[in-house]
């Protein structure tokens, strides 16, 4: 059937507004695809014409449904599990067995994956099957899994997990027994067990700040992001690259798709690897005008590269304001604002070295470390600050975000409550918990504790700066409140 017709004029500015807000750059062939979204998003929101629907979508906040219909509509793509088997066979057969040995001798049982443009959530869930394979002790490791993508309706899909045929048709026959059961209404489910390992989050690469504990993008060891950069402009994909190699421990890899051509100039801080007709990205170990490493459980006596957590302090420069509240700290609230997080570090030990102690100093210190990497060093250093300070609610809620990290779930649980015990208006702590608590099984309290952070940010002014979230405002964290909502919606939309 061919797709319907759209004025040229129109088909151009919508083309426009997915470029500005997604970073997409829609190709040709995808051309019939927009049509027909656009169609079928006018009938079913009663737009008049054409012109009608985009003035809506241009009025429209990006979690709108509209906006969602439209973004579903021209990011679909056909996935499915082991999807590319010469990189699978590298992961199964080099990179995660060389991984988990280095692990092993270290006595660090963590690993941290992230797949981003993860779509219906296949590719993560073969990662998942490859390390129940490759595992046997599976339980005792700490493993963070995170999927992203901009479409909440694949995210909502892979959060169900469940499969047609035609996305098991690489799959090897063990994994179908042992992770798969065959539902009545011919679809194929992941097992929970499986899925309990797995967490997937709505995360716009063109607009969202990462690296950061809030997104759980930080120390990673594997960044997947296959053929999602043939629809990017090449300074996006430029800029997106810079922040993978943020993410990436030293040593960490960065798989892109065979069709994901790059410019040589943003491989700046990569080795290239070829794998057959795939390729892979290492991040380079450091110079020393490099940043040290990231071990996220433990420290590392091995130099770490910088990243960009926000926590507590705005990850750009400090506001007139900070200074003129805390105007003896100017000059660490500067260097932490610029996430120079080792000059910080040694602003913080020559003022103790002079004798100056106190709990912001260790709150200080607990923010550097915790951007470094350094977990456990981040959590004594916060614990020191609360003692001296127990009702500071941004250091309560650094060491939620540091427990996190660190798999201490519980805790994470108990710190958060604290942070909103000193204050009720705590967005991003409202936030985290709905999360921890999707992530525990108590459903309807995450759901309510993401409401709350949603009515909150709603009430807020539109571009007040969030404290702890890099370059994010109310109107901003609300967008992301409404997509991670309707995730979570049921399948047949209704809110329960």
């Amino acid at each position: 059937m061919s797709a319907p017709v759209l004025h040229p004029a129109i088909e151009e500015q919508l083309c426009l507004l997915v470029r500005e807000r997604t970073g997409i750059r829609l190709l040709d062939h995808q051309m019939d695809n927009l049509r027909r979204t656009v169609a079928e998003g006018r009938a079913r929101f009663g737009h008049a014409d054409e012109t009608d629907y985009l003035t809506a979508l241009h009025t429209a906040r990006a979690s709108s449904p509209e906006h969602e219909h439209l973004i579903a509509g021209i990011t679909v793509g056909e996935s499915y599990f082991f999807r590319d088997q010469a990189q699978m066979d590298w992961l199964r057969e080099e990179y995660l067995p060389r991984l988990i040995a280095r692990r092993r001798e270290e006595n660090n049982l963590y690993l941290r994956i992230w797949s981003a443009g993860c779509s219906d959530g296949q590719e993560l869930y073969s990662l998942a099957m490859l390390l129940a394979e490759l595992l046997p002790d599976l339980e005792r490791w700490n493993l963070h899994l995170l999927g992203t993508d901009l479409n909440a309706a694949a995210l909502s899909r892979a959060l169900r997990g469940r499969y047609s045929e035609w996305s098991l048709r690489a799959t090897p026959e063990a994994a179908r027994q042992r992770h798969f059961r065959w539902e009545r209404d011919h679809t194929w489910s992941i097992s929970a067990g499986l899925r309990g390992h797995v967490h997937f989050a709505y995360l716009n690469l063109r607009e969202d700040s990462f690296p950061s504990l809030l997104s759980e993008t930080t120390a990673l060891d594997l960044v997947l992001c296959r053929n999602v950069f043939i629809y990017f402009d090449p300074a996006i994909v430029a800029d997106v690259m810079h922040k993978f190699h943020a993410c990436l421990a030293p040593g960490g890899h960065l798989l892109l798709g065979a069709s994901d051509l790059i410019d040589s100039a943003t491989l700046d801080g990569f080795t290239l690897h070829s794998l057959g007709n795939a390729f892979y990205l290492e991040r380079m170990e450091p110079t020393q005008a490099s940043a040290p490493e990231i071990a996220p459980a433990a420290p590392a006596k091995r130099p770490r590269p910088q990243v960009a957590v926000q926590v507590a302090v705005p990850a750009h420069p400090a506001p007139a304001s900070a200074a003129a509240i805390l105007p003896g700290y100017t000059d660490i609230i500067g260097l932490l604002g610029r996430e120079a997080w080792n000059d910080a570090l040694a602003a913080i030990d020559a003022r103790q070295a002079g004798g100056e102690d106190d709990a912001l100093l260790r709150q200080f210190r607990a923010k550097a470390l915790a951007n470094l990497g350094h977990a456990r060093d981040a959590l004594e250093a916060c614990d020191a600050s609360l003692a001296l300070d127990a009702g500071d609610k941004h250091s309560h809620f650094l060491r939620a975000l540091i427990l996190l990290e660190l798999h201490r779930l519980p805790a994470a649980e108990e710190a958060l409550r604290r942070t909103l015990y000193l204050d009720r208006n705590f967005v991003e702590a409202h936030y985290q918990l709905g999360l921890l608590q999707m992530r525990r099984g108590a459903r309807q309290s995450g759901l309510k504790s993401m409401q709350n952070a949603l009515a909150i940010a709603e009430r807020a002014r539109p571009e007040r700066r969030l404290h702890d979230a890099a370059g994010r405002d109310h109107e901003r964290m609300a967008s992301i409140l409404r997509h991670e909502l309707r995730m979570y919606e049921p399948e047949d939309g209704s809110r329960r």
